[in-house]
């Protein structure tokens, strides 16, 4: 009899333990999920919070949002290159205004690391436009920070730029107003002999974003396009080129800029010798006393004397 006592006191005390094993077991996995759902609430909430900091224009919350280091938009940077993008970003565009269009998805990559993908609605410059985007927090330091901020439309156009080469000496520029920089250079005609090239001497100029049409110049054999900065105040950054040719120092000045994806010319091309670019004058530039114009600069003949005149007129 007392064997099969101790034999009972044995199974009881072994059911016990096995008890409180599953308990700690279930209350393990209910504190981890806690835990988890916790985190995803607080990573959403962070994600509120940067989009919010674009409509305060409070850059010290990106600050504190970001990771010494970002996958930003594609390339590695520091925090105080994001932070300094966001400042120029709003200096460019007063009215810029961003909004989570939707819902917030939430990818747990790791222990440490969760991906959030949203829809950023984008207004600025009477336009909307709708980016796909996505954010990566990592936990560092007891401390949820991005450490990558991007779109699927950047990453689109980053892929196809992988099979462009951009030249040394493109210019950058925001030249389709969509608040990112892109890459720009003249591709001149095969043969590029006076008189004698293939195209009938016409150039392009292309860029890195694939999206942007080329920019068809005829007669030029060359030439180095410039970012004149946003001339007409409509978000996008104008091109200017002087056409290489092989006879004579007068040229005319082209000045494009992009309206509904078509390049036009803003000003009417204007005369120019080479006496006024050896002289470094400014061809273009915003007329300060008149809102909506522009000053040009040409080359004239006066009494015989080759002379350099300024003239107001109305850019498109």
């Amino acid at each position: 009899m007392p064997e099969k006592t101790n034999h009972m006191k044995l199974g009881i005390l072994a059911l016990v333990s096995f008890t409180a094993f599953l308990t700690s077991f279930k209350n393990h996995g209910t504190i981890q999920s806690h835990r988890q759902s916790s985190d995803s609430a607080y990573v959403s909430a962070l994600v509120n919070k940067w989009n919010k900091a674009h409509a305060s224009k409070d850059v010290g919350i990106f600050s504190n949002l970001y990771s010494k280091t970002i996958l930003y938009y594609g390339k590695q940077k520091d925090k105080n290159y994001c932070v300094e993008s966001k400042l120029e970003l709003f200096k460019k565009y007063p009215d810029y205004y961003q909004q989570i269009f939707g819902n917030i998805q939430l990818e747990k990559i790791s222990e440490t690391e969760f991906k959030c993908s949203f829809i950023k609605r984008v207004n600025f410059n009477k336009k909307t436009n709708d980016y796909p985007s996505y954010l990566v927090f990592t936990k560092e330091q007891d401390a949820w920070k991005i450490t990558t901020e991007g779109d699927l439309v950047t990453d689109k156009n980053l892929a196809k730029a992988k099979d462009i080469k951009i030249p040394k000496d493109a210019i950058k520029g925001d030249f389709n107003g969509d608040g990112v920089a892109d890459y720009a250079w003249l591709v001149p005609p095969k043969e590029s002999e006076c008189g004698d090239c293939s195209g009938n001497c016409t150039s392009y100029i292309r860029f890195s974003n694939a999206a942007i049409p080329a920019i068809k110049v005829e007669s030029c054999i060359g030439g180095n396009p410039t970012n004149l900065g946003d001339l007409n105040k409509n978000g996008t950054d104008e091109i200017g080129l002087l056409p290489d040719w092989c006879t004579s120092c007068w040229r005319g000045y082209k000045v494009y800029t992009l309206k509904t994806n078509k390049w036009i010319y803003a000003v009417e091309p204007f005369s120019t010798h080479c006496n006024q670019w050896e002289e470094g004058v400014i061809p273009i530039e915003i007329d300060p006393n008149k809102n909506g114009n522009v000053l040009i600069r040409y080359s004239d003949m006066a009494d015989d004397d080759l002379v350099t005149k300024t003239k107001s007129v109305p850019i498109k």
